[in-house]
């Protein structure tokens, strides 16, 4: 039997996704934190195959032991949220036409890749496929960068 220390919230399946729920629960005030991958299960998670890897999981605990029960009440209605737009996005039918920002010539892609980043086609460059229902006017991306006049 695999031990789990009280603290822990949540059980990613690599360090990238680990790392992404940690930023998160910190985003959201709970201070969180990833745990060493290579030893996460105690000694039954460890593995030869792959040093430095628990075939277990990589572990995201909060730092209170008070917040292990908010962080994961947060980080199920945020699954539940994302779960509700994949299906949102999943159904729709049909396709778009998008030019890309880099070399200006059109694509067409299925419906549900709206809201996605994908790839040029023709010049290989990452395009945004927009999404209707995103609210970009409602994000601050900051100052814009000047660039040297040369």
């Amino acid at each position: 039997m695999i031990y789990r220390d009280p603290k822990c919230v949540f059980v990613a399946k690599d360090g990238a996704s680990a790392n992404l729920i940690a930023g998160v629960l910190i985003g959201a005030g709970f201070p969180a934190e990833v745990m060493n991958e290579a030893t996460l299960g105690g000694f039954e998670g460890i593995t030869g195959l792959v040093p430095g890897f628990s075939h277990k999981g990589v572990e995201v605990w909060v730092t209170d032991p008070a917040h292990v029960d908010p962080a994961k009440q947060f980080l199920e209605e945020e699954m539940k949220t994302i779960e509700a737009e994949k299906q949102k996005r999943d159904a729709r039918t049909g396709t778009v036409t998008v030019a890309c920002e880099e070399c200006g010539k059109s694509s067409d892609w299925p419906a549900n890749a709206m809201g996605t980043t994908e790839v040029c086609p023709h010049c290989t460059a990452y395009m945004d496929i927009p999404d209707p229902d995103d609210q970009w006017a409602d994000v601050d991306f900051g100052d814009a960068e000047e660039e040297d006049e040369k």
